[in-house]
């Protein structure tokens, strides 16, 4: 058994609940996320499981590139770390 804290419990890894889980860990916030399936196991079917990588602004908005890259890594992380 795992045992985990946290602040604030998001219960679906949709589209809402890893946006939610984002914006909380940008705040400062610890959330664990809960999700019955995959990431994004319920969400629509035109949804590909693929985060942004941001590639589509490396060259007009480096900066929007640069945060998008860092949003992946954190994510990323939250998902493989539990």
């Amino acid at each position: 058994m795992v045992d985990y804290q946290a602040q604030v419990i998001i219960i679906g890894g949709g589209a809402t609940g890893v946006g939610l889980l984002r914006d909380l860990n940008m705040r400062g916030v610890s959330a664990l996320l809960l999700e019955q399936g995959d990431l994004a196991h319920g969400t629509s079917s035109r949804f590909h499981g693929l985060l942004h990588s941001g590639a589509r602004y490396a060259v007009k908005d480096p900066m929007s590139a640069a945060e998008c890259a860092q949003e992946n890594r954190t994510i990323n992380v939250k998902i493989l770390s539990r």
